[in-house]
């Protein structure tokens, strides 16, 4: 009987990152499950993937924190006995408008979205070169990158750099036969992918209006393009970044009516006022409806 690889995906209790783990899990991956402060989701998904026959276990740490990531990593291989594929998906979301942008915000997305990748990915290489392993390491990173939208400088402007990153860790590795990529999502509807949720949802239920193919993303459209760049069909790949977006970044659209409003001179045209602290409370709202539903099941 052959030994599993191994694949440690960062932020997988939920969305995204639980997608990876499950769609890996279903590939034959024996997994690493790492959450940060969502331990009942870490579990869950833990429990889900358990049941598709492959070893799993949970970690934990915040990979802002800068000994985290290479813990993380180091763990991975102690629980599951090797290292394979690293995902660094563990990332957080926060747009602030030039005259808000505060030190302590472009601090935290720092320290997350890019050096916690980083130094994730950077002690994965060093293990798989140490131990021969011809592996894969991917980074998530965003369609922000490509192009600006309204108060995304910071967080699209590191993820741009991330993006540059990958090309030079691609031409590093290459040499030990390790391939470095990256998946950019689009909007992806990873809070109410139901289609009587997603209606109501006053962000996700007018998103699809700016995407090409006309629907939102979702989470397991990126699980399985990560799948893909992990296997041997995508063995010729490296130091490139997959744009999962449908079609959103070709035409350089905004994502949103924020985006549209502050771009353009067009609010007198619709009928539609936006207010961002209006849809967060009205989407906390639904979300806590969708749960206590669930609960109920």
């Amino acid at each position: 009987m052959g030994i599993n690889k191994t694949a440690l995906v960062t932020g997988s209790s939920r969305g995204i990152g639980r997608a990876i783990a499950i769609a890996l899990a279903k590939d034959g991956y024996d997994i690493a499950v790492h959450y940060s402060r969502s331990k009942e989701d870490a579990l869950e998904a833990a429990d889900i993937i358990t049941d598709l026959g492959v070893k799993v276990c949970v970690l934990q740490g915040d990979t802002g924190d800068p000994e985290v990531p290479g813990r993380l990593v180091r763990e991975a291989v102690e629980k599951l006995g090797r290292l394979d594929v690293m995902v660094n998906n563990a990332g957080i979301t926060i747009f602030e408008e030039i005259r808000d942008i505060t030190a302590e915000v472009m601090d935290r997305l720092y320290q997350v979205n890019f050096r916690g990748m980083i130094l994730g990915a950077s002690e994965a290489a060093r293990y798989m070169v140490e131990n021969g392993v011809k592996g894969s390491i991917l980074f998530n990173t965003s369609v922000r990158a490509f192009a600006p939208h309204s108060s995304d400088a910071i967080y699209g402007g590191l993820k741009a750099a991330l993006n540059r990153a990958i090309r030079s860790f691609a031409i590093d590795l290459g040499r030990y036969g390790i391939r470095v990529n990256g998946f950019s999502p689009g909007v992806t509807n990873v809070m109410c992918p139901e289609p009587e949720d997603e209606k109501e949802n006053p962000f996700y239920k007018n998103t699809h209006r700016f995407i090409p193919l006309r629907r939102n993303g979702y989470a397991e459209d990126m699980a399985d393009v990560v799948s893909w760049l992990v296997s041997d069909k995508a063995s010729y790949v490296t130091g490139q970044v997959i744009r999962i977006d449908g079609g959103l970044s070709i035409v350089g659209a905004p994502e949103h009516m924020s985006d549209l409003y502050n771009a353009f001179d067009v609010a007198d045209i619709t009928d539609q006022i936006f207010d961002m602290k209006e849809f967060r409370k009205k989407t906390m709202q639904q979300m806590e409806k969708i749960r206590k539903r669930k609960k109920k099941l």
